[in-house]
C-alpha cells in the first residue's frame, strides 16, 4: 500500500514521530564535519594560479557562519519597531545602494572608440575600392547612417538601468524565493573573501563565471550581491532562451545580450562596449554552461563569446588585471523539474509564479550559492603563455588508429611533444582552458544537496527497491566518502529528517509501501518522468566520484576480455589497465571531465589508479618472478642521476630505468566492492550507453546522406528515445547527451565537412561496416550491462 512520507519537522520531535509511527530506528546525527572544519572548496589551480591561491585566499575562513540570504529582519535596517518587523524586507530593500550605470556620453563613446572606426573605414573601403586614401572622412549622411546603426547594435546590447525598477524587482524576487525554497543560503567566510578582494583591488573590476543548472540563476546571484552590498553585475542572457517581450524589461535590470546579426561592426561594437564596461570597474556574470546540459557539461556558446571578449579587453591594456569570481550554485529541486511538460523556462515560469500565488502548492526544499576563491586573469594567462601550452590533439589522430587497429598504443612518442599551431589556434586553445579551469572550479565548490545523494542511491545502486533502514545506513556512508572527496554537503541534522526531506522532493519519483514490521520500502517508479527526474538530481554526483567511475568502467572493460574467469587469483597488469583508462580519458569529452590543460591524461589515469586503490577495488601485487621492490639488495648506484619524465608513470616505484619491473593489481573480493563496482559503473552508464547507440545507430543508418549538425542531432535523438522506451533507459536518451556523442563522433572522424555551408556526412572510412562494429565494440566494452 502506497504511503505518504510526512513533513520535515522539528529534529527535536524526531524520535518521538518515528516511534510513534512503529519504525524501531536508531536515530544517528550525520554532520558534515572532518573534524570542526568543512572542506575547503574552491581553491585556484596551484600549477596555473599559484599567486592567487597565496593572495585571495580565505583570510576570513574561520567564520564558519552560513547565513539565509532570505531571512531579513530589522536587525539589517536602521530602524525598529512593531512596523519595522512587518516591512524589513521592504525597507533593507529600499536602503540598499544601487550602482551607478554606465556613463551617459556611452553611445558617443562606443561610436569614438577606436575599434568601432576601424570597423567602420574598412566597411566603407570595401565599399569603395577606388579610392586609396589613408583616413576616410565620412559624409554627413553615411555618418548619421553609421551612427544610426551603432546605436541600434548598442540597443540589442544594452540599455540603461532603472532604479525603481531594480528595488521593485528584487522585492519580487525576495517573496519568489521564500515561497519556492526554505532558505537560500550562502558562506559569510566566502562572501567575506569576495568582499575583501574587491576592496585590495579596487582598480580592477570583477567578472563571476557560474555553472547555469538552472534559469533562475539570473535571477538569484544578482540579488544576493545586491543584498550584501557588492555591485550589482551586468547578467549575461541568451537571446534565444528569453521571449522578445522579456528582453526589454531585462535590459533595464541590468541584463545583457548578444547582438542579432553577427558582422565586423556588431563585433566592434561589443568589443568597445565590453571594454567601456569593464574600464568603468562594472562587474558582469557570465555562465559557462547551457541551463539543459543534464551532466553532460554543454558548454554555452553564448558564455564562451562573453569570455573571449573579456580575455581581449585585458589583452588590449584597457585594465591593468581582471578578477575571475568561480560560482557554484546547488538546488534541492529545479523549477524546471515540473509535471507542466514543454520547454524547460516556460514550464520553470509557471511552476514558480504557481508557487509564489499558492504558498501551500509546492516546496522545492533548499539552494545553495558558493564562491571560489579570486583568481587573476593576468596571472592566469602569463602562466599559460610561458608554458607554451599547445591544443589537443584531434580523435582522428590519436584515438582512431587505435579503434581500426592501426596502432597498438593511443600516444606515440612523437604526439607527446609539442604541436606547432597557429596564432588563432593558441588563442583559441587559451580562451578553451580558461573556461575549463573556471568551470571546474565552479563545480567543485558547489555543495551536494540530500536529494543528490538520494537519487544517486535509487537510480544506480537500488533500481527495484531498498529498504528504508538501507538507505539510512547508505546515506551516512556516502556523506562521508563526498566529504573525504573535499566537496561540501549542503545539510546537518539527524538522519531520519534528511532522509525524509529527500523522499519528500522526490515524491512524483517514488513509491514507499508497508514491509516487514518496523520497516518501509521504497521502489523508483519506471515513467519517463521519474527517471529523468532521478537522473538529472543523481547528475551532480558524478563529479565528485568521476575518478572511481572511470576506473570502474576500465576495469569492466579489462574483465571482459579476460578468457577465464573462473581462476582463483585474478591479477591485472599496470600497462593493460593504464591502456584502457587512457582510452576512457580520450574518449569522453573534456568539458565532461573537466580536464584542465595543465595536466597530461597520463597524471589523471595516475590519479583514478590510486583512488582504486584507495576504496579498495583493486590492490597492488608485485611479480612473484622479480625481487621485491623494496628489497635494497638489487638496487645498484650509478655514478650519474637518471632523471624521468613527469609524465612516464610506466614504472613509478622503481629509480632505475634499466630495471623493467612490472606491475600487477588484484581485485578486491568483499561483498562492499562488488556493491561499489557496480554502483560506480552505473554512474558512469547513461554517458557512455549514449555513446554505444550512436554506434549502432550509424552502423545501421551508414547510408543516411547529408545533414546539418543539428539535423544528425535530432535524429540520433529520436533513435535513443525509441530504444529507451523499449527498455525504460530514458536517462540515456537526452538531447543534450544526443548532442555531446555527435560532437565527439565529428572530432573522431566519423562525419566530415561536405560543403562551406557545414553539411556534414559520413566519412569513407565509416562506410565500411567492418569499421563501425569495430567502434561499437571499442564503446561497448566498457558499458555495464545491467
Amino acid at each position: 500500500m502506497e504511503t505518504k512520507l510526512p513533513a520535515l519537522q522539528n529534529p527535536a520531535k524526531a524520535k518521538n514521530r518515528i516511534w510513534s509511527l512503529g519504525f524501531g530506528l536508531k536515530i544517528e546525527t550525520v554532520s558534515p564535519f572532518q573534524g570542526n572544519y568543512r572542506p575547503l572548496v574552491g581553491q585556484p589551480c596551484q600549477i596555473c594560479t599559484p599567486k592567487s591561491l597565496e593572495t585571495f585566499s580565505y583570510k576570513r575562513y574561520n567564520q564558519m557562519a552560513f547565513r539565509n540570504a532570505l531571512h531579513i529582519t530589522e536587525e539589517e535596517t536602521r530602524f525598529r519597531g512593531w512596523l519595522v518587523r512587518r516591512l524589513c524586507c521592504f525597507i533593507f530593500i529600499l536602503e540598499c545602494s544601487v550602482d551607478e550605470d554606465l556613463s551617459p556620453n556611452l553611445p558617443e563613446k562606443i561610436f569614438k572608440h577606436p575599434s568601432v572606426q576601424l570597423a567602420i573605414n574598412q566597411d566603407l573601403t570595401m565599399e569603395q575600392p577606388l579610392k586609396h586614401t589613408h583616413a576616410i572622412s565620412l559624409p554627413s549622411t553615411c555618418s548619421g547612417k553609421v551612427h544610426i546603426e551603432v546605436l541600434k547594435i548598442l540597443g540589442q546590447i544594452h540599455r540603461s538601468l532603472s532604479p525603481w525598477l531594480l528595488r521593485v524587482s528584487h522585492w519580487v524576487v525576495v517573496k519568489l524565493l521564500c515561497s519556492l525554497y526554505l532558505h537560500v543560503q550562502f558562506h559569510c567566510g566566502q562572501m567575506a573573501t569576495v568582499r575583501e578582494a574587491s576592496k585590495s583591488c579596487p582598480e580592477c573590476p570583477m567578472v563571476f563565471l557560474c555553472a547555469h543548472p538552472s534559469w533562475l540563476d539570473g535571477l538569484l546571484l544578482p540579488y544576493l550581491l545586491f543584498s550584501q552590498n557588492l555591485k550589482m553585475p551586468r547578467v549575461v542572457w541568451d537571446r534565444a532562451n528569453c521571449p522578445l517581450f522579456l528582453r526589454g524589461v531585462l535590459q533595464r535590470l541590468g541584463a545583457v545580450f548578444l547582438p542579432a546579426d553577427r558582422g565586423p561592426l556588431s563585433d566592434a561594437v561589443l568589443s568597445a562596449y565590453t571594454w567601456t564596461l569593464l574600464a568603468e570597474g562594472h562587474s558582469l556574470l557570465i555562465f559557462l554552461e547551457c541551463p539543459s546540459s543534464h551532466g553532460s557539461r554543454s558548454l554555452s556558446a553564448v558564455g564562451c563569446e562573453w569570455v573571449r571578449q573579456v580575455m581581449g579587453t585585458l589583452h588590449s591594456r584597457t585594465v591593468s588585471d581582471i578578477l575571475i569570481v568561480p560560482v557554484g550554485i546547488s538546488y534541492d529541486c529545479r523549477p524546471e523539474d515540473s509535471v507542466f511538460g514543454g520547454k524547460a523556462l516556460l514550464s520553470g515560469v509557471l511552476r514558480s509564479f504557481l508557487s509564489f500565488l499558492c504558498p501551500w502548492f509546492i516546496t522545492l526544499g533548499c539552494a545553495r550559492v558558493d564562491f571560489a576563491q579570486p583568481i587573476s586573469l593576468q596571472e592566469y594567462i602569463f602562466n599559460h603563455q610561458w608554458r607554451h601550452l599547445s591544443p589537443p590533439l584531434p580523435l582522428k589522430d590519436t584515438l582512431l588508429p587505435y579503434i581500426l587497429g592501426y596502432r597498438n598504443k593511443i600516444y606515440d612518442e612523437f604526439e607527446l611533444e609539442m604541436v606547432t599551431c597557429t596564432a588563432d589556434e593558441q588563442e583559441q586553445a587559451l580562451v578553451d582552458g580558461f573556461i575549463l579551469h573556471s568551470l571546474r572550479a565552479a563545480i567543485f565548490c558547489s555543495a551536494i544537496m540530500p536529494s543528490h545523494i538520494m537519487a544517486a542511491l535509487l537510480m544506480h545502486k537500488y533500481r527495484k527497491g531498498v529498504s528504508i533502514s538501507r538507505l539510512l545506513s547508505d546515506f551516512t556512508l556516502l556523506t562521508e566518502d563526498i566529504l573525504l572527496h573535499g566537496f561540501d554537503v549542503e545539510f546537518s541534522g539527524q538522519r531520519w529528517d534528511l532522509v525524509c526531506h529527500s523522499l519528500q522532493i522526490l515524491r512524483r519519483s517514488v513509491s514507499l509501501y508497508s514491509a516487514l514490521p518496523g520497516d518501509t520500502y521504497v521502489l523508483s517508479r519506471n515513467s519517463q518522468e521519474a527517471i529523468l527526474n532521478l537522473s538529472h538530481h543523481s547528475a551532480s554526483l558524478l563529479s565528485v566520484l568521476l575518478h572511481e567511475s572511470m576506473g570502474a568502467c576500465a576495469l569492466h572493460a579489462l574483465l571482459s576480455q579476460l578468457p577465464v574467469l573462473g581462476m582463483s587469483e585474478m591479477f591485472l597488469a599496470h600497462d593493460e589497465l593504464l591502456d584502457k583508462l587512457l582510452c576512457l580519458c580520450t574518449l569522453l569529452p573534456r568539458t565532461f571531465l573537466l580536464q584542465p590543460p595543465c595536466q597530461s591524461p597520463y597524471i589523471i589515469c595516475q590519479e583514478i589508479l590510486d583512488k582504486l586503490i584507495q576504496c579498495g577495488l583493486i590492490a597492488t601485487h608485485e611479480d612473484p618472478s622479480a625481487s621485491p621492490v623494496c628489497d635494497t639488495g638489487r638496487n645498484r648506484f650509478l655514478d650519474q642521476l637518471l632523471w624521468k619524465s613527469v609524465d612516464d608513470f610506466a614504472d613509478s616505484d622503481s629509480d632505475y630505468m634499466e630495471e623493467d619491473v612490472k606491475r600487477y593489481y588484484k581485485l578486491g573480493r568483499s561483498s562492499r566492492n562488488a556493491d561499489l563496482f557496480l554502483f560506480l559503473c552505473r554512474l558512469l552508464r547513461p554517458m557512455l550507453k549514449t555513446y554505444e547507440r550512436a554506434a549502432m545507430f550509424l552502423e545501421q543508418h551508414a547510408d543516411c546522406g547529408q545533414d546539418t549538425e543539428v539535423g544528425y542531432v535530432s535524429r540520433l535523438h529520436g533513435y535513443l528515445q525509441q530504444k529507451a522506451r523499449e527498455d525504460d533507459s530514458f536517462e540515456c536518451a537526452e538531447y543534450s547527451l544526443a548532442a555531446c556523442a555527435v560532437r565527439t563522433f565529428i572530432d573522431l572522424g566519423v562525419f566530415v565537412t561536405s560543403s562551406p555551408e557545414g553539411t556534414l556526412h559520413i566519412s569513407e572510412t565509416f562506410l565500411l561496416k567492418e569499421n563501425c562494429k569495430k567502434l561499437n565494440s571499442f564503446i561497448q566494452q566498457f558499458v555495464y550491462k545491467l
